[in-house]
C-alpha cells in the first residue's frame, strides 16, 4: 500500500512538471510597456534664447489740466472704462468763472446793439449833413470795440466750460488702475501727476536680441515663448533693427495673448539663428545613447520595436532633428526605450497610441 502511494505521487508530479515545461516553452515573453509619440517633418533653424519683459503696449501716467483739490479718484485695482472717469478736481471755482463768462457776453452783447442803432442813426444824420464824420468815425470805432469784446467773452466761455470738462480725469482707453500718485483730499497743480493706469488687454514682450538675427526674422514669423512652466508660439510684431557699438543689441517686439503671462514678467524667447530647412524631429525623450552611438526605437503596424541608428541634429525646444533611416508615419518610443531590444513586442494604451499616429 506504502509503495502504491509513493508511485503515484511520483507520477504526478512527473505529470505536473511536463504541463509546465511544455507551457513555458509555448508561452511567449510579456510585451514591454511603452509611451510613444510621433516622428514630425518641420521647417528646421538654430535657435538662440534671448530674455525678455513682458510689458503692456500703453502704461501711461495721467496728470491734470486744471488745479484744484481732488474730490474722488477711482482706487488702485479697477478695470475702467474707455471714457469713464478716473479721478475728479473740485470745480467749485470753474463754475463761478463760467457765470462770470456768461454775464460778460450778456453785457457786450448790448453793447453791441446799442452801438449798431447809434451807427445807423449817426450814419443817417451824416447823410444830411447834421453831424460830423468824426463823431460817426468815433461811433464806428466803438461797435467794432465791443464786438470784439464780445468775441473774447465767447472765447472766455469756451475756455472754462473745457475747464470744467477736464476736472474729470477720464480713461483714454479700458485700463486697470495700477498706482496712485496723489490721493483725495490734496491739492494738485497743472501738470501734476494723479494715477499710472496700464492696458491689460494688449501686451506684448520686449526682447533685446543679437543684431546678427536680424538675416532670420521678419515681423508675423511665429516664435517660441517662455516663462517658468508656460511655453507658447506667439508672433513677432515689430523689428527694431537698431543697435549700438558697444552692446550690438536690437529691441523686438513680440505680441501676446491677455492673461497668459503677467506684465512685468520675465520670458525667454527663441528666435532662429540660421536659415530654416526641413527635417525629421523626434522628442528629445526618444534619444537612447550609448558608447556605441545614438539610436531610437520605432513601432511598427504589428506593435513591434524596430532599433534604428540615427544621428542628432538641431535642437528645436523639446524636439530635436535627427538623420538616419527612418519611417515618418512610424512613432517612436519615448518611454521604456532603454528596456527594449531588437524585434521585442511592445504594448501602449490606446490613447497614447491615438496621440503616436498623429
Amino acid at each position: 500500500m506504502k509503495n502504491f502511494t509513493k508511485k503515484s505521487v511520483f507520477l504526478a508530479g512527473l505529470l505536473a512538471f511536463s504541463v509546465t515545461g511544455q507551457a513555458q516553452e509555448n508561452s511567449e515573453p510579456p510585451a514591454a510597456l511603452i509611451e510613444a509619440k510621433s516622428v514630425r517633418t518641420e521647417m528646421i533653424a538654430q535657435q538662440i534664447w534671448v530674455p525678455g519683459t513682458v510689458m503692456s503696449k500703453t502704461d501711461s501716467n495721467l496728470a491734470t489740466e486744471v488745479p484744484g483739490r481732488i474730490t474722488w479718484m477711482a482706487d488702485v485695482g479697477d478695470l475702467v472704462e474707455e471714457g469713464q472717469v478716473l479721478a475728479k478736481v473740485d470745480d467749485q471755482m470753474l463754475r463761478l468763472d463760467f457765470e462770470q463768462n456768461q454775464a460778460n457776453i450778456a453785457k457786450w452783447e448790448a453793447s453791441v446793439k446799442l452801438l449798431s442803432r447809434k451807427q445807423k442813426r449817426f450814419s443817417s444824420m451824416a447823410q444830411q449833413a447834421n453831424t460830423s464824420e468824426d463823431q460817426l468815425d468815433e461811433i464806428v470805432a466803438e461797435l467794432e470795440i465791443a464786438r470784439q469784446e464780445l468775441n473774447q467773452a465767447n472765447i472766455n466761455k469756451r475756455l472754462t466750460e473745457y475747464k470744467l470738462a477736464q476736472s474729470e480725469i477720464k480713461a483714454p482707453f479700458t485700463a486697470m488702475v495700477v498706482e496712485r500718485l496723489q490721493n483725495p483730499g490734496e491739492y494738485i497743480s497743472i501738470g501734476q501727476t494723479l494715477l499710472r493706469i496700464v492696458d491689460t488687454a494688449n501686451i506684448e514682450a520686449s526682447i533685446k536680441a543679437p543684431l546678427s538675427a536680424v538675416p532670420f526674422i521678419e515681423q508675423g514669423l511665429s516664435v517660441t515663448v517662455k516663462s517658468g512652466q508656460s511655453q507658447s508660439a506667439h508672433p513677432i510684431r515689430t523689428i527694431v533693427p537698431v543697435g549700438n557699438a558697444r552692446s550690438r543689441m536690437m529691441e523686438i517686439r513680440v505680441k501676446l495673448e491677455p492673461g497668459e503671462f503677467a506684465i512685468g514678467s520675465a520670458v525667454r524667447v527663441a528666435l532662429p539663428h540660421s536659415k530654416y530647412h526641413q527635417g525629421l524631429t523626434v522628442p528629445r525623450d526618444a534619444l537612447v545613447l550609448r558608447k556605441s552611438g545614438s539610436y531610437v526605437y520605432q513601432v511598427t503596424e504589428d506593435n513591434i520595436a524596430e532599433q534604428v541608428l540615427v544621428e542628432t541634429g538641431i535642437g528645436m525646444g523639446e524636439r530635436i532633428e535627427v538623420f538616419g533611416n527612418l519611417t515618418s508615419d512610424a512613432p517612436v518610443v519615448t518611454r521604456g526605450a532603454e528596456r527594449l531590444s531588437e524585434g521585442q513586442k511592445v504594448r501602449f494604451a490606446e490613447e497614447d497610441k491615438q496621440i503616436a499616429t498623429l
